[in-house]
């Protein structure tokens, strides 16, 4: 797992390295905004931003005034990264509501076939053994329904495509 205090305001990474540069919190949000339908990492997308201001203020103007999605204008303020969690994880932080949260989405961004394994089940080989199947079983249906939903939430919904 890695969990980064990633900014406030504008990316950590930057504070130290801007003067007079460009960098507005608008810039962060557009990245953060790009999260849930990019393969891309966080890192990137966060200077793709700050190069790109322009095309990260249209982006914010889209995203937040025409689709309606308000809590990527809250990235704009502050940011945790929490990277190579469970997706159990992230649900049960999402449940807490003390924040607004973006994620990659199982929609828009195909996942690799990786997961988190627990260490209490890494002392029981049976026990892995049917962990590992379930994993793999589920993955399956995933890319499954993926590859039958994907030409039909496309063509509905063209302004969505990565």
């Amino acid at each position: 797992m890695k969990l980064i205090v990633a900014g406030y305001n504008i990316d950590s990474s930057l504070i130290a390295a801007l003067e007079d540069q460009n960098a507005t919190p608008e810039v962060i949000s557009a990245a953060y905004a790009r999260i849930s339908r990019s393969q891309k990492s966080v890192e990137e997308l966060r200077k793709e931003a700050l190069v790109e201001i322009e095309k990260a203020r249209k982006s914010n103007e889209n995203i937040i005034f025409e689709m309606g999605h308000a809590s990527i204008a809250e990235h704009a303020v502050y940011n945790i990264d929490i990277i190579g969690v469970s997706r159990w994880l992230t649900d049960t932080i999402q449940r807490s509501r003390i924040a607004s949260f973006t994620e990659k989405s199982q929609r828009y961004v195909t996942f690799r076939r990786d997961y988190i394994i627990p260490e209490e089940l890494k002392e029981h080989p049976e026990h892995l053994r049917r962990y590992k199947e379930l994993s793999d079983k589920l993955f399956r249906e995933y890319t499954d329904a993926r590859a039958l939903s994907s030409p039909v939430f496309s063509s509905d919904n063209a302004c969505l495509k990565v």
